[in-house]
């Protein structure tokens, strides 16, 4: 592989980051000999230690034991079919080394897939083996997969237990390995010819091009591990290669009959039976999984203490592109991950994952784009991960997906996450809430309207500045405005030609005086760069993966800032004026209170706010090259009296005239006021302060109240909308007592029916009379949309809709996962705004972006459930046998209108659950 330095590669490479790194060897002292080898005018005969009288075949390379120093010559140009495995060990400062010699292609080595491993080392130590072409392709003679086999390209591994040493592959080029992909979990019945799932540990995910693994010779009689220690994949490059690209693994004892180990898993992040792999460089390699159904990781990272992984371009791959699982000290670096995709069943699509029991695990500096997910935190039983100063740019599906279990912490800071072609940011769900992720000083940029940012009590935004489209926002202490990116990403992306093109990714720095410069959080050991390589901090901390530096050869730079009142609170509207040489320039803070004067010559000058009824405030400021000055500034508000404001409509959320509007506190009403022709209302002249409710009344609706309302001083505070319920208007009600027993056909009742694999059937549950829908999911089929019914509205129902649904689930939970949506409500983007599901004996409710347990359930028993739907004011009451277990909870997305409807289950959920007596209607 040949690598085009960019600057940004070229400045970082330069970078200590304290790494535990391979153990330094200087050039070898070669003081063996060197051995030739011409498929074409070779003869075994032949001493082979010169070019003129070189050997001939593998079997004799084979045959020989060679000696610390030696080197094994192969002639360029030339292609041999087999196995090549040279015996013996080299020593510390003189390994044994593969090569080529002469003029041409690099020479060949094709197993055909007539043996496991094209080239092999086993209980072998100091070997280097550098640029060959190695492929092991076995020849497809029926349909699709049938031949896979347990076929590997090159395989590292060994059985004596104890330590092997220093292993050094460089420069070769890796293509066309069949091997079969085996899965450690799922349901068997999602099998397919060179696809198993449910194959434990040491059966599964063992095939590729590059392999380094410890086995052992008896599983019942382990004896001691075997650690291959010093590790070094290099300037290679790596191509449809199944399962993986490059993959490093230990036994642990998981198959049947096998006494466990415990080597190549983790109970916890001491376990002493934990046996790693030490010392690995994975560096400068391109892997591409393009053009094969079967080639999945880019890297598959497991049972490893001591890592780097850098400077890879990784193209196309199936399920991750970089994944580390089992794994301690792991830095994530300078990689370019792009176009990652669903494969062989996999249900995942992302470019980077920390996965399960990883700890200590660093994701800095990367270029992640156009995958189906950004970086996966899938840290389950327990972890923690620090992701930082990362672009991740327009994949499909989540920019960052938080997936990990209780145990697990995320600190996920100074990252540019830029989303185009995705309805989230920020995704996560179920128990994956209960681990702690703490999101700062990142940049969230969407081009969609509420975009999914999943909250729950351990997740914690705080000073990400957020821009784009209009999001529901989080943060504690959240930053709003344009940061003024340089451009658009575009490619040419990176190639085995280019090397990662990190700088591609520079289009979205920001610009002077972005709101993203001079804003962010001081945050320690964070590495002391920045995506660019920039030293952190000169000034103050900026957000994102960009600290900005005024651009060469410009002549001026930018004030920015907040404006802000005696209270704390941002004052919009306030006018800034910097005064410099005679010279005046000028902004208006908007509504968080930031301002930004820009193209301000270098110099001193004086800058002042000012706002009709605040007492101003000024200050001196001073405009240096190198960084935007920030100055914030505090005007006093004289008259903090303020509003309540809000809208009465109706159950389809029209307007409601005439409405009687109460303001109350402490009990007592304190004003009235009544709605308008659009239904608003406004009562000026309240005490700013707590403690305020508003009560809504017309004749012959429902009333609503709503307590616990604020008035901010000077400001109008929002009441919400009321809406007035009349009587109930249904929609839609199902029985499916018509409904023939058998297969629900597609559009029965006006339902789409998704049963591809698995089954969407009417029974006579609970009797013939009283027929229900039975979902049975055994099989991962369908796709997103799964196994189950759904409906989308050719009017998407707006107001207050009240949806009811009759459920049970009758399986127990045997395998995989278990979950059940029963149901979910989308908007009309197709994203979820609520999800209810019943999962392992748990009715769970979203709430906001989190979920929780409302109730339990019973196998056998039905359940009557009821939402009432506000899409106006985002939220929802939930009910379980009559009984509120859910109230006044947010949607977990925005969702303006009901649009759409499912009861269904995805992916590697599989069980059964029954439906009937659906009703959709306008009002409670």
């Amino acid at each position: 592989m040949r690598i085009k330095s960019c600057g940004i590669a070229l400045m970082l490479a330069l970078i200590a980051l304290n790494l535990v790194a391979p153990t330094a060897v200087a050039v070898p002292v070669t003081t063996g000999l060197s051995y030739y080898v011409d498929a074409e005018r070779g003869s075994d005969e032949a001493a082979g230690t010169s070019p003129t009288r070189p050997w001939r075949t593998l079997e004799k390379v084979n045959a020989t034991t060679f000696s610390p120093g030696d080197r094994i010559l192969l002639r360029s140009g030339r292609t041999w079919t087999g196995q090549l495995w040279p015996k013996g060990s080299g020593a510390p400062g003189r390994p044994i080394v593969v090569d080529r010699y002469g003029p041409g292609a690099k020479p060949a080595v094709h197993g055909r897939g007539q043996v496991a491993e094209a080239v092999r080392l086993f209980n072998q130590q100091h070997w280097e083996i550098r640029n060959l072409e190695i492929s092991n392709a076995n020849p497809l003679t029926g349909g699709p997969g049938t031949n896979l086999r347990d076929l590997r390209g090159i395989e590292v591994s060994g059985d004596q237990g104890g330590r092997l040493d220093h292993f050094r592959i460089s420069g070769v080029d890796v293509h066309d390995v069949t091997g079969e992909v085996n899965w450690i979990g799922g349901d068997p019945a999602g099998n397919a010819p060179g696809v198993t799932f449910k194959t434990g540990w040491d059966r599964s995910k063992n095939t590729g091009g590059i392999v380094f693994r410890g086995t052992v010779a008896d599983p019942a009689a382990p004896g001691a591990a075997t650690v291959l220690n010093d590790i070094v994949i290099e300037n290679s490059t790596v191509k449809r290669t199944s399962f993986a690209g490059i993959t490093i693994k230990q036994h642990t004892g998981s198959t049947p009959g096998s006494v466990p180990t415990g080597w190549g898993e983790r109970a916890n992040a001491s376990d002493v039976r934990f046996t790693p792999h030490t010392n690995v460089v994975i560096r400068n390699n391109f892997i591409q999984q393009d053009g094969s159904d079967y080639a999945c990781n880019g890297m598959y990272l497991t049972d490893v203490r001591g890592a780097l992984v850098e400077g890879n371009v990784v193209y196309r791959a199936g399920t991750s592109g970089i994944e580390a699982y089992y794994a301690d000290d792991v830095v994530i670096q300078h990689n370019e991950v792009y176009e990652t995709q669903q494969k062989a069943g996999g249900a995942d699509s992302n470019a980077i994952d920390p996965d399960k029991a990883t700890t200590r695990i660093v994701v800095q500096y990367n270029f992640v784009h156009h995958n189906g997910d950004g970086i996966l935190i899938c840290q389950f039983s327990f972890g923690d991960v620090v992701i930082r100063y990362n672009t991740i740019a327009s994949n499909t599906r989540y920019q960052i997906y938080l997936h990990s279990d209780r145990a697990a912490n995320a600190q996920i800071y100074n990252n540019t996450i830029y989303s185009d072609r995705s309805d989230h940011l920020v995704y996560g769900y179920g128990s994956s809430l209960q681990a702690r992720y703490e999101l700062r000083n990142n940049i969230f940029y969407s081009t969609r309207a509420g975009a999914s940012l999943t909250t729950s009590p351990t997740i914690a935004y705080s000073n990400n500045l957020y821009a784009g489209a209009e999001l529901a926002i989080p943060d504690t202490h959240p930053l709003r405005g344009d940061p003024l990116f340089a451009g658009a990403i575009s490619g040419p992306y990176g190639t085995e030609t280019t090397g990662p093109q990190l700088d591609r990714a520079l289009a979205l720095r920001p610009g002077s005086g972005s709101a993203a410069v001079g804003t962010g959080l001081a945050i320690e050991g964070n590495g002391g760069r920045d995506y660019a390589g920039t030293t952190l901090y000169r000034g103050l901390p900026d957000v994102g993966a960009f600290e900005y530096r005024t651009p060469v050869q410009q002549p001026w730079e930018s004030v920015n800032g907040f404006v802000r009142n005696q209270f704390g609170h941002p004052v919009e509207g306030v006018s800034v004026v910097l005064t410099m040489r005679g010279r005046t320039y000028q902004a208006t803070t908007q509504a968080d209170g930031f301002y930004r004067i820009s193209q301000v010559p270098f110099g001193s000058g004086v800058v002042a706010a000012a706002k009709s009824g605040y007492d101003s405030a000024g200050s001196t400021v001073q405009i240096r090259y190198g960084d935007t000055t920030r100055r914030d500034l505090t005007v006093v508000l004289r008259n903090t009296d303020g509003s309540l404001a809000g809208q009465v409509l109706n159950e389809r959320a029209a307007p409601l005239v005439g409405a009687t509007v109460s303001v109350l506190r402490d009990g007592q009403i304190v004003a009235t006021a009544e709605s308008g022709a659009d239904g608003g209302f406004r009562v000026p002249g309240l005490p700013m302060g707590p403690g305020y409710a508003v009560v809504a009344r017309l004749e012959g609706r429902e009333p609503v109240e709503r307590t616990g309302l604020v008035v901010p001083p000077a400001g109008v505070g929002s009441a919400g909308a009321f809406l007035l319920a009349g009587p109930r208007e249904v929609l839609q009600a199902h029985e499916f007592d018509d409904q023939p027993v058998g297969a629900l056909p597609n559009g029965a009742g006006g339902w789409t029916v998704n049963a591809l694999g698995n089954a969407v059937e009417v029974v006579e549950v609970p009797s013939a009379a009283d027929r229900s829908v039975r979902i049975a999911r055994s099989a991962n089929t369908g796709g997103t949309a799964g196994t189950g019914i759904a409906q989308v509205f050719a009017a998407p129902l707006r107001g207050l809709v009240t949806i009811e649904a009759r459920v049970m689930r009758d399986q127990p939970y045997v395998s995989g996962s278990n979950w059940f949506g029963l149901p979910y409500l989308y908007n009309e983007a197709g994203v979820a705004g609520i999800s209810l599901a019943f999962d392992k004996g748990n009715i769970i409710a979203s709430e906001g972006g989190s979920s929780r347990t409302v109730a339990t359930y019973e196998l056998g028993r039905w359940y009557d459930v009821r939402l009432v739907v506000d899409t106006v004011n985002q939220r929802y009451d939930l009910f379980i046998d009559g009984a509120q277990v859910g109230d006044d909870q947010q949607f977990r997305t925005a969702m303006p209108a009901v649009a759409g409807i499912a009861f269904y289950a995805n992916s590697s959920n599989y069980g059964s659950a029954q439906i009937d007596r659906i009703r959709l209607a306008y009002g409670r």
